[in-house]
């Protein structure tokens, strides 16, 4: 029983001999960090563009010579009694004007989507978890 012992340990040390071999002598990848995107499904629906401009003016130091430099693009899904639609709301970057108030902060919703969820609900009396 002893012989055996030691033909097993001598057999594991070998293969672990032969994983770090390996281990050296292969290389992996390097990890890559993407930024999480969202998927819609929402590409059916009609979107409608509002467009907040930017200052043509330096407000520190008064110069004309701004340049565009991108867009900051917030989409919130809008109700209108039995119609949808994607409002989407373009901020252009240069001195990235505040975004409208939403009192909903992460949500697609419109305030008005939560209102006529509850109104719709309730008025015919019934409760909010049928």
């Amino acid at each position: 029983m002893e012989l055996q012992l030691e033909e097993l340990e001598a057999a594991t040390t070998e293969d672990e001999i032969e994983a770090l071999n390996v281990a050296k002598t292969s290389t992996v990848d390097g990890l890559e960090r993407r930024r999480p995107t969202r998927k819609h499904s929402l590409n059916h629906l009609p979107r409608e563009r509002m467009v907040i401009e930017a200052p043509t003016t330096c407000s520190f130091c008064g110069s004309d010579r701004i340049v565009k430099l991108g867009e900051g693009i917030t989409e919130t899904l809008e109700v209108i009694p039995r119609q949808w639609k994607v409002a989407r709301t373009v901020r252009e970057k240069i001195n990235q004007l505040p975004a409208p108030f939403h009192p909903t902060p992460w949500v697609w919703a419109e305030p008005n989507l939560p209102a006529m969820v509850l109104f719709e609900k309730f008025r015919p009396h019934q409760p909010l978890i049928r």
